[in-house]
């Protein structure tokens, strides 16, 4: 347990030079303070990885680690205290004073500890509270104690990177870009903390044969802690899709500098990072770029054997991705999870375009609602400049909203949940209420399959009849609510398990195969149904990796493919 799990720099949408890394070994102990255990942090207590692997329930628990701090380098700047995600509810002691409270499982947040601060030795302690509650957005953690159907053991306490960064008195908080590809421009929003006047500089790069070069330039004065102003860059007239937008085909990423001053002196810094995109819908299709988008998506839970939602390491996110790129997706629907923040990052970097989603909460009620907005915005807040991600995904086959086929109030929900992200995030695509019982405030029409097999797959032919009542098992659309001509994807479908690996409470979906042929003779014919019937734009496949008792994935929980990954490609990418 010596060697520090996850060194990279954990925020890659805002980068600051001086920082340190707490994660690492860690005193800890369930339900009272006496610290009789250590754990690795950033991994969970349930997880094999902390060095702990207990998945029996406790509501309280409790971490603390000592930090050495010299006076020299914090004198006249803030100290931040960083929390990638800490589930669920959580109180940060520096020094035995309470320096800060955060609600929620999901995001990052940050504490100010420069109040409790002493030169030498300090205290840190953090108390999590966390309980089976279904009204905390909790995703595929069962609230049982044990796993059952498609949910699997929870997550308690810190479960992504914890760092300190070193601050000036005014310093950057966020930074938003809202790109316009058709005036190529691109709005920058800066909000600071405090309210002191600063002013921000914001320049821009591109890299061209690898050489990085400025492309455009602003600056924006700051009152209050906001302002904005507009990058414009240069028309690059043929080259503009290869060389300006990001597409799965060019991730191009636009590098930015951001430099706050006051009085003429630099009070801080930042590098982050944008892309050139758009995402719309038009006549029944959806468009990137002004172009006709066809998505090949593989749902993906990210859920490790040894971490649970934990990536192992910065490798182990690559790898994820590369190899959902391999099998001849374009896009993965990540799946009752928000991500560490370093796959979002990879997925920029690589190209592959994003659904992100929030995770469910199982009950309704005005704790559960406002809950989940919250955590919607922080999620919306913390990647909203990344350009891989084109949907978000609030609700789920009405989990935690079960009654909304009929339910006025569950109906309102759902509309202002998509209002909301609209209000939040203009640049990108809602689908509301994935699967079924949707209502008409929604981009698309998003259709749950499991039951498509190459002898019933004509039954798309009548579409007008499915949209009118099921595909599966329950209504498309909520009552009062119909299609308006939106594009249809199928969101899931698939789940084909072997049969060698169904034992005991180990599942797919509609019987499983026994060999590789077999399961390409249930595949192929439906997913190329899909491609040319022509009422379909798009489809997500369940699913990326087997979980725990769940073991329908194309690979196994150790990343190990089934089947041949060339042949998934041919079936994926249209090519078979």
């Amino acid at each position: 347990m010596n060697d520090m799990p996850r060194p990279e720099y954990p925020r890659p949408n805002l980068v600051r030079e001086h920082w340190v890394n707490l994660n690492g070994v860690w005193e800890f102990s369930f339900d009272a303070p006496v610290f009789d255990q250590k754990i690795l942090v950033p991994f969970c207590y349930q997880s094999q990885k902390s060095g702990i692997g207990d998945e029996t329930e406790h509501g309280t628990v409790w971490y603390r680690r000592s930090l050495s701090l010299k006076e020299t380098d914090f004198a006249g700047k803030r100290v931040l205290l960083h929390f990638g995600a800490v589930d669920y509810e959580c109180r940060i002691y520096l020094n035995q004073q309470l320096a800060g409270t955060h609600q929620g499982g999901n995001n990052a947040f940050t504490v100010d500890i420069t109040k409790w601060m002493q030169d030498g030795e300090n205290e840190l302690t953090v108390e999590v509270n966390d309980s089976y509650r279904q009204s905390q957005p909790r995703g595929k953690q069962r609230w049982k104690d044990h796993s059952f159907g498609c949910w699997y053991t929870p997550v308690t306490g810190i479960w992504k990177t914890v760092w300190l960064e070193y601050v000036g008195e005014t310093y950057i908080e966020k930074v938003h870009f809202t790109p316009d590809i058709d005036k190529n421009q691109a709005v920058a929003e800066l909000f600071l903390n405090g309210t002191e006047s600063a002013e921000v500089t914001v320049q821009a790069y591109l890299s061209t044969d690898g050489e990085k070069k400025l492309s455009a330039e602003c600056t924006a004065f700051c009152r209050c802690g906001y302002g904005k102003a507009v990058l414009d860059f240069p028309d690059l007239d043929v080259r503009t899709g290869e060389e300006l937008l990001w597409s799965p085909e060019h991730p191009n990423l636009i590098d930015v500098d951001v430099t706050v001053r006051r009085d003429n002196t630099v009070v801080d810094q930042v590098s982050t990072y944008f892309g050139m995109r758009k995402i719309q819908v038009m006549d029944g299709q959806v468009y990137l770029n002004n172009m006709p988008l066809f998505q090949r998506l593989i749902l993906d839970q990210g859920y490790w054997k040894e971490s649970l939602l934990t990536p192992p390491s910065d490798e182990a996110i690559r790898q994820d991705i590369e190899l959902t790129l391999k099998m001849g997706f374009n896009g993965a629907r990540k799946h009752q999870k928000i991500e560490d923040a370093r796959y979002y990052y990879w997925a920029d970097r690589m190209g592959l375009l994003l659904w992100a989603e929030l995770p469910s909460c199982y009950e309704f009620n005005t704790e559960a609602i406002g809950r989940s907005m919250q955590e919607m915005k922080e999620a919306v807040d913390s990647h909203y400049n990344s350009p891989s991600i084109i949907f978000w995904t609030p609700l789920n086959e009405s989990w935690g909203i079960n009654k909304v086929l009929c339910d006025p109030q569950q109906q309102d929900y759902v509309r202002a949940m998509y209002y909301y992200l609209k209000s939040l995030d203009p640049t990108r695509l809602v689908s509301s209420n994935d699967g079924w019982e949707q209502v008409c405030e929604n981009d698309i029409c998003a259709i749950h399959d499991y039951h498509l097999f190459p002898s019933n797959v004509d039954k798309y032919a009548d579409m007008g009849k499915i949209l009118d009542t099921v595909a599966q098992v329950r209504k498309l659309y909520a009552e009062g609510n119909a299609y308006q001509g939106e594009p249809i994807l199928l969101t899931e479908y698939g789940g084909i398990a072997f049969e060698d690996q169904c034992e005991g409470e180990n599942w797919g979906y509609f019987g499983a195969v026994r060999s590789e042929e077999e399961f390409f003779d249930r595949l192929a014919p439906v997913t190329r149904y899909l491609f040319d019937s022509g009422n379909f734009q798009g489809f997500c496949y369940t699913q990326l990796t087997d979980v725990q008792q769940e073991i329908n994935g194309l690979l196994t929980e150790d990343r190990k493919p089934k089947v041949s990954i060339e042949r998934l490609r041919q079936v994926f990418g249209g090519n078979l």
